[in-house]
């Protein structure tokens, strides 16, 4: 695993812009499309040059000193909408064929909450199944540590976080980030559901006791990492001095 330390890290910001930079992380699934939807209409009025990056950009390639934010979100809620949206190759917005692995993946799990209680099953090929799917399915096989690292190393970079969005909360936060950068009152995330990249509404989304449990075991780093951003969240929004 990268260290979000890495002494290579090259700033992507503009040299010519004179506004201090802000790296915008783009973890998957926690509704970092529609925040860079609305914060791409507003970069030349930000009073921080706005560097909206990809999924695959880390806290490790932010230099030590740079700025950076994100949107974080409950594991277990990010598991059901990573599955959905899996399921049906990231459609409408975008179209992301299966790969091999979810191609697999889903003929033998067709909900979530088949998927998640599958992970303690009596049956060990359907519980090695469910195993190798949580692996090869995108977004579910991705970890908070792959953006952020450990605790220690996330905690080192305090003071060059900027802000933590809740997804929960995200329509409270994004007011209160707007603030933070200067943005038009009138500025709003996008309520279109494909502008926003939000699945259908009867997308299977109900889990059972048992695979709640087990997606709680599974993400155990991340369900810490998240309470973490979410006691910190109170003190990194406040006003800045």
């Amino acid at each position: 695993m990268r260290t979000p330390f890495a002494a290579r890290a090259v700033s992507v910001a503009d040299p010519a812009d004179p506004r201090p930079p802000l790296n915008v992380l783009h973890v998957g699934k926690t509704g970092g499309t529609a925040l860079k939807q609305a914060l791409i209409e507003h970069q030349d009025v930000s009073v921080y040059q706005l560097l909206l990056r990809g999924h695959e950009a880390t806290l490790a390639d932010v230099p030590v000193g740079e700025k950076f934010m994100f949107l974080i979100r409950d594991p277990v809620s990010r598991f059901v909408s990573a599955f959905n949206g899996r399921r049906r190759e990231d459609r409408p917005r975008y179209y992301y064929p299966w790969r091999e692995e979810e191609r697999i993946a889903f003929a033998l799990f067709e909900t979530a909450d088949e998927l998640a209680a599958s992970l303690s099953s009596d049956d060990a090929t359907r519980r090695m199944s469910a195993e190798s799917a949580m692996r090869g399915i995108g977004h579910l096989n991705t970890h908070y540590s792959f953006w952020f690292g450990g605790e220690a190393s996330f905690r080192a970079r305090l003071d060059d976080l900027f802000f933590i969005g809740l997804q929960d909360r995200l329509d409270a936060d994004f007011e209160r980030l707007k603030e933070m950068l200067g943005l038009p009152t009138g500025t709003r995330l996008p309520r279109d559901p494909i502008a926003a990249h939000r699945g259908p509404r009867e997308a299977d989304s109900q889990l059972g006791v048992v695979a709640r449990s087990n997606l709680e075991q599974w993400y155990a780093d991340d369900l810490s990492f998240f309470e973490l951003c979410r006691q910190l969240t109170p003190a990194v929004n406040a006003v800045k001095a």
